[in-house]
């Protein structure tokens, strides 16, 4: 079977999705599925590919038009024209982007099957945020490719949930993000990084890590630091990721408003050994975010058994119901508290790191998403060639 994942960017400044996209794909070439990608780079989507190794990715370059419409590309519209026959069945990732739909159309024209991956942005938070225009395009063009698409994927039970609530009646599978937990069994010796970031030597480090961009909610964070920082003077906030939106700016204005600027480090964007390194320095991971998805530095940092702080908006519970961190509204005051509650008990952060990195190897890996994946795949294709014979 030949799937063709489409995407709106796989550059590694994009985030999670690329992330899953790449991570997801080798699991289900276990699983017998061959798949390819259709990606687009330029404006506002990056420039810089990532992407799993043998994979084929075929980019191109988005247009004028992509100031108004993320990743609109004339060429991939062509590419979709002429090859999506190749296909099986075309899994599109993400939903406010010119790439699904054009792709949405391209599968519907030919009578291939098609999923959405909604990756979180139907949650309450991401509707609001410019909500003006995201209400127009749902009216205009989004409503009309969830409501006829063959199959929704959904990350997480509470955004099925929000997918029903919103109305629409199209199947919906559920199929969590994974990790491969292999990476994060020996973290490296932080000496270099240590070395490059001396502030954190010696200090207890609560580490924040992904795009710096409003709805992480690093404004909660740095305003819980403030207490955090009166009851522990060794406390340093490690913030690694890179800046979207003048996030980075605004969350340094709020640390030198509170005398705290110098109890933090920005990192920009780390990846591999670098970021492997930051989680070895770290005491305790913080993403006190106002929506997600499905986060993968959550399953990252438990995978590296570190305990975990999370709002309620990370959608993600089960870590309160293992054992495996907090689970906390996105406020100040509980956030501040589940932080506190952390620095000040060595054992109780490692009992957590445990719980945590049991959780990831039991229910979260890139194999149990591909095998419900692949499933669904061969459901969808199957039922559309008996269509087609009748």
């Amino acid at each position: 079977m030949n799937v063709l994942h489409v995407t709106p960017s796989m550059s590694p400044q994009w985030g999670g999705p690329v992330i899953v996209v790449s991570e997801l794909i080798p699991a289900l070439y276990d699983e017998g599925i061959h798949c390819e990608i259709a990606t687009t780079r330029g404006h506002r989507v990056g420039t810089g590919i990532t992407g799993p190794e043998g994979v084929p990715i075929h980019v191109f370059d988005t247009g004028p038009a992509a100031q108004l419409w993320t990743a609109y590309s004339r060429d991939l519209a062509r590419f979709l024209n002429d090859s999506i026959t190749r296909f099986d069945l075309v899994h599109i990732h993400e939903i406010w982007h010119y790439a699904g739909y054009v792709a949405f159309h391209a599968a519907k024209k030919r009578n291939i099957p098609c999923v959405v991956t909604i990756h979180g942005e139907l949650s309450e938070w991401s509707l609001q945020h410019k909500a003006w225009k995201k209400f127009i395009y749902r009216k205009a063009i989004l409503d009309r490719v969830l409501r006829n698409a063959d199959a929704l994927h959904a990350i997480t039970l509470p955004e099925r949930a929000r997918i029903a609530e919103l109305g629409y009646d199209t199947p919906v599978t559920v199929a969590p993000n994974g990790i491969d937990p292999n990476p994060y069994d020996n973290l490296p010796d932080p000496s270099e990084f240590l070395d490059r970031f001396p502030i954190l030597k010696g200090k207890r480090v609560i580490l924040f890590l992904g795009r710096l961009n409003p709805k992480k909610g690093l404004d909660i964070l740095v305003r819980s630091f403030t207490s955090i920082a009166r009851r522990f003077p060794d406390a340093v906030l490690l913030i690694a990721g890179p800046d979207e939106e003048g996030t980075r700016h605004m969350t340094e204005s709020i640390l030198e408003s509170q005398g705290n600027l110098n109890s933090a480090v920005f990192t920009g964007m780390l990846a591999g050994t670098e970021k492997l390194a930051a989680m070895s320095c770290a005491d305790i991971f913080v993403l006190p975010s106002y929506s997600e998805g499905f986060s993968i530095a959550i399953l990252e940092a438990m995978a590296a058994r570190l305990p975990v702080v999370i709002t309620e908006g990370c959608d993600f519970p089960e870590v309160a119901e293992h054992g495996a961190g907090f689970v906390v509204k996105a406020n100040d005051a509980p956030v501040a508290e589940a932080i506190g509650t952390l620095l000040s008990d060595i054992d109780l952060r490692a009992r957590m790191g445990r719980m945590g990195r049991e959780l990831v190897t039991e229910r979260y890996t890139w194999k149990v998403a591909a095998s419900t994946l692949a499933d669904l795949y061969k459901s969808l294709v199957s039922d559309r060639k008996a269509k087609t014979s009748a």
